[in-house]
């Protein structure tokens, strides 16, 4: 059985990973001057129409609320969980020295699908462009640090 390797050591890996939570995935421009940042756990909204101040809300705040989901409410919470598991593959990588690669690499390229189809649920609406920017970050680290684990999970022959 040969090993899967992913560029780079570990903990730059990881820090990669985590510096995706701090990028937004998704910017919805709305008409009106609008503007909603869609991070990981955190949705930043500026509407100076009504208030000129900009609110951080959680997540998880969405979930637990019911409302304000997209239309494809079942891809928000799957992004965020897949992102996790991708995110917690890496810390076990970098702190244990036990990451399968081609988890990582699955989870973190499903989580950014997942999150297209997020996007893809505002595209309906004729005043919001949603610009999916933070996708980009998300797939550009799944082929720089785990393009080799892609590639053999993908491409390889199943023994």
């Amino acid at each position: 059985m040969s090993t899967v390797s992913a560029r780079g050591s570990p903990r730059r890996r990881l820090a990669a990973l985590v510096a995706l939570a701090a990028v937004p995935w998704t910017l919805f421009l709305v008409a009106g001057g609008r503007a909603t940042a869609v991070l990981p756990f955190l949705v930043v909204d500026y509407n100076p129409a009504l208030d000129p101040t900009i609110r951080f809300v959680p997540v998880y705040r969405f979930f637990l609320a019911g409302g304000g989901l997209p239309r494809n409410p079942q891809l928000w919470p799957a992004s965020v969980l897949l992102y996790l598991v991708a995110l917690a593959s890496g810390a076990a990588g970098a702190l244990l020295d036990r990451e399968d690669a081609r988890v990582t690499a699955g989870a973190l390229v499903l989580s950014g699908v997942a999150h297209l189809g997020v996007t893809f649920a505002f595209s309906h609406r004729l005043t919001w462009t949603p610009l999916p920017v933070g996708l980009v970050a998300v797939f550009g680290v799944a082929w720089w640090y785990y393009w080799p684990a892609l590639r053999a999970a993908v491409l390889a022959p199943i023994e």
